[in-house]
């Protein structure tokens, strides 16, 4: 099934920069002007692809399904007709599912999106993970950002194997920034309309960088551990649960601009998961490992790797072997993670909706206009092959350099079927592909804007981005104490495609940073473009 707009509203993608790491994640809001709460009506874009394959997954939406000429608004509160008008918004504690409001966790189920009530989030493998002796790294703070857009205020649950664990010990509404910030206990009714909690979840007492700086969570967390597998091995993921829709970030470390590794990820609900995965992975560049970690939903899940290389295992996670097919079991909350090769192109099928993580222990990004910075830790969680799009933006990132002309910047692409054609507009970047074949990877750079898109629905791809490090000084932007200025190491980031933007975002930053710098992607609706009203900034003409 392809995607289907009934409204071309104009939807946007928004993606967030900190000084040294990219971050999606003081609460502000952004919203297309045009939007009036209902954004586009959508099936998802569905998909009927699994590796070789097939599935009946029904992807990875942005609304709720269409009865009658009827559809939902891309936040889900809203129904909508054909030409995207707004026939009833729905009380708060509903959502629309199928052109009808019905309790808001199930409208977002329905949906299979970025929103959801149900997620697992694991701690990914850190820097020098791969150490088989501990250092002081080990057990750097692991934070979720959980968004509220909703209508009534949150109310989280959170667990980790049998343990439940109280939020309002270890969840805050922060505010501020750099030293000044403070940290508001969660109220016990839940996360207000409209606000951003922190929820630090992990680290081991006296964690910190080799250069003395604490790797700490600045408040104490649920779990005084290392909760991160050290190597191939098991491990459990922290279950967090709400009774109203969100949305979902993780940070590893939190403190990211005194940490100097930290990456951050887009975690997606396990209702929007799949059972049939191409992973991708960064590129090997850099001192760190490449590593995969997967996560059950439910109990007894039988899952079979297809890898392109052999992924090393240990402890109770078995290795598998390039070229044969591995099989293991996960329950709901079990972590299986292999690390020290190369995931990418590896096939995942499984009983029941996983999911999917790779990342770098110590990633190093290089292009035409950086060598590379001081490398960093990358994580993101994948989407699903029923998930993937057709078409992508290359949108870039807002320029460090000192001379202020535009940074070249460096794309992965994955094909996830054989006789996938690439078209780009307005041109190919130098070096860019024309095809792919199913599992086969490749990478550009480029230091324009583009899209790329493939001839249909039938023939989606995976599209990441990097963000280079900075070699040599950048513009102004840095702490006072960082000199000269080096704005922003690597950072890899998995890309939405437009039909999954939304009208209106809540989002948070790293207030550690001195410097944020946030992309705005616009879809043209039939009027043009509209302005995007950002709350802490203003209004984007």
């Amino acid at each position: 099934m392809s995607p289907r707009l009934a409204a071309l509203r104009p939807l946007l993608l928004l993606t967030v920069f900190g000084c040294s790491a990219a971050a999606l994640s003081g609460a502000c809001s952004a919203a297309s002007d045009d939007s009036d709460g209902a954004g586009a009506a959508s099936s998802g874009p569905g998909g009927t692809l699994s590796g070789p394959t097939s599935s009946s997954s029904t992807g990875f939406g942005v609304g709720g399904g269409t009865v009658e000429g009827a559809g939902c608004s891309a936040d889900l509160q809203y129904v909508v007709d054909e030409e995207g008008n707004t026939v009833q918004a729905c009380p708060p504690d509903q959502g629309c599912s199928g052109g009808q409001c019905v309790p808001a966790c199930q409208a977002a189920a329905d949906a299979k999106g970025s929103i959801g009530c149900e997620y697992w989030a694991p701690t990914s493998p850190f820097y020098v993970n791969e150490n088989p002796n501990p250092t002081t790294y080990d057990g750097a703070c692991h934070a979720v950002f959980v968004a509220n857009t909703w209508g009534r205020p949150a109310k989280l649950s959170v667990r980790r194997g049998a343990t439940a664990l109280e939020p309002t010990l270890f969840a805050f509404l922060p505010s501020g920034i750099g030293t000044n910030t403070t940290y508001t206990p969660l109220p016990a009714e839940g996360i207000p309309p409209g606000e951003v909690a922190v929820l630090f979840l992990s680290h081991k007492p006296g964690a910190q960088h080799g250069l003395g700086t604490s790797l700490e969570c600045p408040r104490p967390p649920a779990v005084l551990l290392d909760t991160a597998v050290q190597g191939s091995g098991t491990g459990e993921a922290f279950e967090v649960v709400s009774d109203t829709p969100i949305t979902a970030y993780d940070i590893l470390p939190y403190g990211g601009a005194v940490s100097y590794l930290p990456s951050a990820s887009l975690l997606t609900p396990r209702t929007a998961w799949g059972d049939n995965y191409y992973a991708v992975a960064p590129h090997p560049l850099g001192g760190g490992a490449l590593w995969m970690l997967i996560v059950g939903r439910q109990d007894g899940t039988s899952v079979t790797l297809s890898p392109a290389q052999s992924l090393p295992g240990g402890g109770a996670v078995p290795g598998a072997p390039a070229g044969s097919t591995t099989t293991v079991t996960l329950n709901a909350g079990q972590t299986m993670q292999w690390l020290g090769a190369d995931p990418t192109s590896t096939v995942l099928q499984s009983t029941a909706p996983i999911g999917v993580y790779t990342g770098s222990t110590y990633l190093r990004v290089t292009s035409g206009t950086s060598s590379g910075g001081g490398q960093d830790s990358a994580h993101q969680q994948i989407l699903p092959i029923s998930a993937l799009g057709n078409e992508y933006v290359g949108a870039g990132v807002v320029t460090r350099l000192a001379s202020n002309a535009p940074e070249d910047v460096p794309y992965r692409v994955l094909g996830v079927v054989d006789g996938t054609t690439l078209s780009y507009d307005p041109a190919p970047p130098p070096g860019a592909p024309t095809t792919l074949s199913a599992g086969q990877v490749a990478e550009f750079s480029s230091s324009t804007l583009f899209t790329v898109r493939s001839q249909g629905g039938t023939h989606p791809f995976s599209f990441t981005q990097y963000m280079t490090g900075t070699s040599g000084s950048s513009r102004p932007g840095c702490a006072p104490q960082y000199s000269p200025c080096q704005l922003g190491d690597e950072e890899w980031v998995v890309q939405l495609p437009p039909e999954q933007f939304l009208a209106r975002y809540v989002f948070f930053t790293d207030p550690t940073y001195a410097t944020t710098n946030l992309v705005v992607t616009r879809v043209r609706g039939a009027s043009g473009f509209a302005d995007v009203s950002i709350e802490c900034l203003g209004n984007v003409t």
